[in-house]
């Protein structure tokens, strides 16, 4: 595993929470704790919605807003991420 310490991804394009007045521009990733890896799984049936868990813990970005990211920007945070899981859902369905 040869995985930066941390990643910004500059999003292709804004997120946001319906009526919420924050915009997301940027997602700031780092290592995951044990603790998130444990709680991702846990959060849903399918690879994109334990993925979308593990961005928003990691980045401290609303699971909402992540929901709305584009499939690009997802995929980049998904495959970091997925450089620090022994083994698991990939990005996309299972």
């Amino acid at each position: 595993m040869d995985q930066p310490d941390t990643k910004t991804i500059k999003l292709r394009k804004s997120v946001q929470i319906k009526g919420d007045s924050v915009v997301y521009d940027s997602l700031d990733l780092r290592e995951p704790t044990v603790d998130e890896l444990d709680r991702c799984l846990k959060a849903g049936d399918s690879a994109y919605a334990t993925n979308a868990a593990l961005i928003s813990f990691v980045s401290g970005v609303p699971l909402a807003a992540i929901r709305n990211l584009g499939k690009r920007d997802y995929e980049e945070a998904a495959d970091y991420l997925q450089g620090f899981r022994l083994d698991g859902p990939t990005t996309g369905e299972a």
